[in-house]
């Protein structure tokens, strides 16, 4: 006994993939052709289910169609007892629900079980439905059951191909129809009116070749349609239908274009269905590659030619033009389709007819986009068209305006101010160096700590020193220890009057004094280093430096290095700031026009922004210095009254304007811009 698998065929078997592909081909082939015979309803969707249903491996499948009451019936079905759907009671509620959407909207939709929003199904199976219909009318519903599992990228194809088949079936119920060709040739006449509304509406290339695609394809009932545009010998696919960009690096595009060029160069539509026999060699070949790419039976490539002049000339006139030069290739309509091999009934008159409006709507959108500064020349006539009726009194006014503004902005004085910004600190400050190199073993004070002039602050440690001094003291021992000996030996000298060795003693004698002088001013000197071991403050006031510990603790410093900043709180207080350089040329002539180097200073903290002092510039820094956030900047000092300021806080960040003196009002508040062009414009 032998169980039979479904499964998808592996993505990675080539064989296997085409297998299937020709199986949905051949089915859908058989579909297309069942559809042309003279069966009836129920024979014909029986047919058309079974091959539906296998093709796109589904468990089950229905037909649904109204009656001469409008009311929906099965008419037939494959699979529905196996899958459960007669066994829920619920399901034939749920089901018309699918049903009726399917029949009011006319489209084609997928419902899935994973989907809160599609509600409830009949089954636990992804639902495809689409609706049937005759003379553009909605008479019924065909309803497929796939599997749940499904992967959702598949699914818009399932979705896709039933819509297809679908179609087949539509064009069956229409044969149907008594009425057909003159209810056809009816509605031809309104919809083309319509499409050339549209497509003569705009003198945009894009908007028309779009129009001519999607629009087109509704017009002519074909499964795709697209547009190409030739620039000299150059032939891009502009346009797909239902598609809203064209990838040109795609297979399909590519082999689209090729074909189409080729057969452009004929200057004469050309159709393929379904043979290639007999065909131009140099049409041969890219025809046969697209055809294998898109899998289209039936293909019409049609030249775009450009409109002749609407004023006609003498016919000898004319004539000898024509033959002088032919009407240049503008573009080419592509008409594909999938399912039937033979043009439908009419599609050659309608291509004709489209063409030719599709060729005028083109010419004249690339005639119009092609006028030199044709965007530049819109834009002025939509701003003097503007200026019709009422519009040219409020133009008029506005001027006025404007041109008042200008001269006010240009005679009325105004205070100019350069701004800044800086630091509020102490006049009296000090910076603590050390003298000597070391390591710092021990910090006395902590920030914001008063001390006087002298206290101890730092505790430094210098191995090297130490060492050295105690050297040096070993070496003064030695020297009083031989000195010591030499006078005993002096001493016994003269009692033995023992002149020669007397004068020999005396001489070392004075040289050990020499040495013990030595080494005495050695450790002077030393003990002076040693001082510098142990860090004084130089003045009374408060430590200024912060986070003390984590800067020196237990840190190696050098001779000459900054430690520890003291400032006299109790002293006068000034302004710090840093003035960008660009600036500094505003604040000479404003000494200059004002006779006096004090110029008046406005200033805010930052902690009391709606609070405005007054000070004056007391001094300019002789050299330009470099900020780390605004480049290149001047340190000036501003005299203040430090009795008006609520709170004196060392290093309060302060924003200060210096004013240089009356310049125009345009000028104040346009400087930077008139500076810009002036530095980036001069010539």
């Amino acid at each position: 006994m032998t169980s039979e698998k479904t499964a998808g065929p592996p993505m990675a078997d080539p064989d296997g993939v085409q297998k299937i592909r020709e199986r949905i081909i051949r089915l859908a082939r058989e579909i297309e052709e069942f559809s042309q015979q003279n069966v009836s309803e129920e024979i014909f969707f029986r047919e058309f289910l079974q091959r539906v249903v296998s093709a796109v491996g589904a468990r089950a499948g229905a037909v649904w169609m109204l009656n001469d009451k409008h009311q929906i019936h099965l008419m037939c079905d494959q699979g529905l007892q196996e899958i459960g759907f007669q066994d829920n009671p619920s399901a034939l509620g749920q089901n018309q629900r699918l049903l009726t959407e399917a029949l009011q909207n006319g489209q084609a939709r997928t419902y899935s079980p994973d989907e809160p929003a599609d509600g409830d199904l009949p089954t636990n199976d992804l639902v495809i439905v689409a609706a049937l219909q005759q003379q553009k009318k909605s008479v019924g519903v065909v309803e497929i059951f796939q599997r749940a599992e499904t992967p959702k990228p598949a699914r818009a194809g399932y979705l896709q191909f039933v819509e297809q088949m679908c179609g087949y079936a539509c064009r069956f119920l229409d044969r149907l129809g008594s009425e057909q060709d003159s209810d056809k040739r009816t509605n031809f006449a309104g919809e083309i009116e319509s499409y050339l509304l549209q497509l003569h509406r705009s003198l945009n290339v894009q908007e028309v070749i779009g129009t001519a695609a999607n629009d087109g394809r509704l017009l002519l009932e074909c499964d795709r349609l697209s547009v190409a545009v030739q620039h000299g010998v150059k032939v891009v696919v502009k346009a797909i239908s239902g598609q809203d960009a064209v990838n040109q690096r795609s297979n399909l595009v590519r082999l689209m274009t090729n074909m189409c060029k080729k057969v452009m160069a004929m200057r004469e539509p050309f159709i393929y269905s379904g043979k290639i026999e007999r065909l131009a060699p140099q049409i041969e070949k890219p025809l046969a590659d697209y055809i294998q790419e898109s899998g289209s039976r039936m293909v019409m490539v049609v030249p775009l030619l450009e409109p002749e002049p609407a004023m006609k000339e003498d016919d000898e006139v004319q004539e000898r033009k024509r033959k002088a030069k032919p009407r240049r290739v503008i573009g080419g309509l592509i008409v594909e389709q999938v399912s039937e091999s033979q043009p439908r009934p009419g599609l050659e008159q309608r291509v004709e007819v489209l063409a030719d409006h599709v060729a005028t709507a083109l010419h004249n959108a690339q005639v119009h986009q092609g006028l030199f500064l044709q965007p530049l020349l819109a834009l002025l006539g939509r701003i003097f068209g503007w200026f019709r009726g009422r519009n040219l009194w409020k133009a008029a006014a506005a001027a006025v305006v404007i041109a008042g503004a200008g001269v006010a902005l240009a005679i009325v004085p105004y205070d100019y101010r350069v701004e800044g910004e800086g630091q509020l600190m102490p006049v009296v400050q000090k910076n603590v160096f050390c003298k000597i190199d070391g390591e710092v073993i021990e910090i006395l004070v902590e920030s914001g700590q008063e001390v006087t002039a002298g206290q101890e602050l730092l505790h430094l440690k210098n191995d090297e020193l130490n060492q050295q001094w105690e050297l040096a003291v070993s070496d003064l021992a030695e020297k009083k220890q031989l000195f010591a000996t030499v006078q005993a030996q002096l001493d016994e000298a003269e009692t033995r009057a023992a002149i020669d060795e007397i004068r020999q003693l005396t001489g070392k004698m004075y040289e050990a004094q020499i040495q013990i002088t030595s080494a005495q001013k050695q450790i002077e000197i030393l003990e002076e280093r040693r001082e510098y071991l142990t860090v004084r403050s130089p003045i009374d006031g408060v430590v200024a430096t912060f986070q003390i510990e984590q800067k020196l603790g237990g840190r190696p410093v050098r001779r000459g290095e900054v430690l520890l900043e003291i400032m006299d709180d109790t002293s006068d207080w000034r302004l710090e700031l840093e003035i960008p350089d660009n600036r500094i040329g505003h604040i000479l002539s404003g000494q200059e026009k004002l006779a006096t180097a004090n110029l008046p200073v406005e200033f805010v903290l930052a902690t009391d922004p709606e609070t405005r002092y007054d000070g004056k510039l007391i001094r300019l820094a002789g050299r330009t210095e470099t900020a780390q956030e605004e480049g290149n900047v001047v340190e000036a000092f501003v005299e203040i009254d430090s009795q008006e300021l609520p709170e004196q806080r060392i290093g309060a960040e302060v924003t200060a304007k210096i004013s240089c003196g009356d310049r125009a009002l345009g000028y104040v508040l346009f400087g930077d811009v008139i500076e810009f062009c002036q530095k980036f414009f001069w010539l």
